[in-house]
């Protein structure tokens, strides 16, 4: 193999390599797998590897096919002399006069096989490259896919994922009609306070629950509103039946408030049904 087959050989490599860390560091972003960097990197060095096998391959056969084969006969050339190598008339042992002779092969001959030696030189240069390239191109891959998530991620939908800290000192619950609901968790992270709910419905008709402009979390001196995009709660709480959900409320409650108020002004779908319900929610 030559130098520029071995430059285009190595090309080859380092592109498939490239592509498939591409390809497994945007499996994160573009699909609900979740890839590792060591399962990245085993991806893509499997990848290089056997692209790296396949060119090996390809390169055998084109040496093996350009091998030379018979002479051809040369117009002028007696029969007796056919096949052997021109060389110059004098100093190459051959007959005077006749510009034939018996010495080495010409210029026409095959270049030097590559030996084992640089076989094995090219094989450790080319798992050097897979192991430390493929690692840092994954760890490059990966982190501009994270950064690439943060940046596409809409500020609500990260409010409602920040992990915070717990606050809820016990379960509490309000009973009004046929709905009980009960405060299952109180999470405080940096921005904003998390409480999940559960609300039981044992009446013949669903009740609707809203949390635009009708939920809210009184403390002590202030008063959270709802940021009805950060939450998952359903609003709507079918028959016979309960729903689960967190309202993310924007504001944080400091480690002095022990106490706090979660309440709905409004609820729809019944006459059974209280028209607003409160809860008392103990804090540690």
């Amino acid at each position: 193999m030559t130098g520029r087959g071995l430059m285009r050989y190595f090309g080859f490599v380092g592109l498939a390599y490239l592509v498939a860390t591409l390809g497994t560091g945007l499996t994160d972003y573009l699909t609900a797998a979740e890839v590792s960097r060591t399962k990245a990197l085993v991806i893509s060095g499997v990848v290089g590897l056997v692209v790296a096998l396949l060119l090996g391959a390809i390169d055998l056969a084109k040496s093996n096919s350009a091998k030379p084969g018979a002479s051809v006969p040369h117009a002028g050339v007696p029969a007796g002399v056919q096949g052997r190598a021109q060389v110059p008339a004098y100093g190459q042992g051959g007959v005077a006069g006749t510009g034939y002779g018996t010495g080495t092969a010409g210029p026409g001959a095959a270049p030097p096989r590559r030996g084992a030696a640089g076989l094995v030189l090219t094989a450790v240069l080319l798992l050097g490259l897979c192991a430390g390239g493929g690692w840092l191109a994954t760890s490059a891959v990966q982190a501009a896919v994270q950064k690439l998530e943060e940046f596409a991620t809409p500020p609500w939908v990260k409010k409602g994922a920040e992990q915070g800290a717990e606050r809820l000192a016990q379960e509490a619950s309000a009973t009004g009609g046929p709905l009980t609901i009960t405060v299952l968790s109180v999470e405080v992270t940096s921005q904003a306070t998390k409480v999940k709910i559960q609300a039981v419905n044992s009446g013949g008709d669903a009740l609707t629950l809203p949390v635009f402009g009708r939920a809210q979390l009184t403390a002590p001196g202030r008063t959270l509103q709802p940021d009805p995009a950060a939450g998952d709660w359903p609003e709507t709480v079918p028959a016979d039946g309960e729903a689960t959900g967190t309202i993310v409320f924007d504001g944080v409650l400091g480690s002095e408030i022990t106490e706090v108020r979660l309440s709905f002004s409004v609820i729809h779908g019944s006459f059974d049904a209280p028209p607003n319900i409160a809860v008392d929610i103990p804090l540690s």
